[in-house]
């Protein structure tokens, strides 16, 4: 073999090899695009190119919720609304859907999600007040008016949309990626998820959150390996709360009932649904403020996914599980 097509050959399998690589390396790389908002952090991944335009119409969308549904923004819709008392007001189609949505999971849930609880967050720091007197004293809860896009309300008590407006802005993010035929991602805002499509072919996994471990470390994994198209929503206490002066933990979700931080055994409440980020979102603190027992006979009566993880009488943990759980799944 002469030294010339040797050396030729040496080059052709470097070639190859290379070439492999760089195959390699784009069946398995990702497109992700990242920022802050809501006070947390959003992304979106993809195995697909996310051009230039389709990121500036993602942060649009995001920042176009902030100004709908932020309680910290004093000019956004419904911090106008909180602020301003009108007993009836046409509202924007982004308000309407997520008012809309938040009555339905109101009524299936008994009462336990309710969002004018916005004075009580607010009076317990997890929300500013802007000056504003922010003592609720009775349950109050509101109508729309579908004809006319508005909407009716009884009480001065304030809106508080932090349990449903993430869920929102990804679906949101969800409808336009598919319509710009993006149809496989993961959308992630402070742990709002939905996972659609594949991951270079293969299903998207996600691990939820050891809620006693101060360290990422997960319970379960999900995967859409059945289902082209899950939502993804998590609701706990075991990083968002405050103490008092006595030590005693105050939490940012509500039971409706008491007007109280909730407190039962519940660290954290996990939805899955096959259709909608914002139903997820809203469902997950439902379930967390009605407890493990009634959440559990809740979500097997509307067959919703759920899986509960609570703090057992030794300090343990365990987990529970909806039927529809165990139908994704199978």
């Amino acid at each position: 073999m002469s030294r010339y097509f040797f050396s030729k050959l040496i080059a052709l399998i470097a070639g190859i090899i290379l070439l492999l690589i760089a195959y390699n390396h784009n069946a398995n790389s990702l497109y992700v695009i990242s920022g802050n908002a809501y006070g947390t952090t959003w992304s979106v991944s993809s195995p697909q190119y996310i051009a230039d335009n389709h990121k500036e119409a993602i942060k649009d969308i995001i920042n176009d919720i902030d100004y709908v549904a932020s309680n910290y923004k004093s000019k956004s819709e419904i911090s106008k609304i909180n602020l301003n008392f009108k007993q009836s007001q046409f509202v924007s189609n982004d308000l309407f859907e997520i008012l809309k949505i938040a009555k339905s999971v109101e009524d299936i849930s008994d009462g336990y999600y309710n969002i004018m609880l916005g004075k009580i967050s607010s009076s317990l720091g997890f929300a500013p007040d802007f000056g504003k007197k922010s003592l609720q004293k009775k349950l109050s809860t509101y109508e729309l008016d579908e004809k006319n896009s508005s909407l009716i309300r009884y009480s001065e008590n304030w809106f508080d949309l932090s349990s449903i407006a993430k869920g929102y802005a990804v679906q949101k993010i969800h409808e336009y990626l598919t319509l710009s035929n993006l149809n496989n991602h993961l959308i992630d805002i402070g742990g709002e998820l939905i996972i659609s499509g594949s991951k270079n072919g293969k299903p998207w996994n996600i691990g939820i959150q050891n809620p006693l471990s101060n360290i990422d470390s997960s319970t379960t994994t999900i995967n859409n390996e059945n289902n082209d198209f899950l939502a993804i929503a998590t609701s706990g206490e075991y990083r968002n709360f405050k103490l008092d002066k006595d030590g005693n933990k105050i939490t940012h979700t509500i039971n409706p009932l008491t007007l109280s931080s909730i407190d039962n055994d519940i660290l954290s409440v996990t939805v899955i649904n096959d259709y909608s980020a914002t139903y997820s979102d809203a469902y997950a603190t439902a379930f967390n403020a009605m407890g493990k027992s009634k959440a559990i006979e809740v979500a097997n009566k509307n067959n919703i996914a759920t899986m509960i993880i609570y703090k057992k009488a030794n300090n343990d943990i365990d987990i529970v599980f909806s039927d529809k759980w165990y139908d994704l799944f199978i």
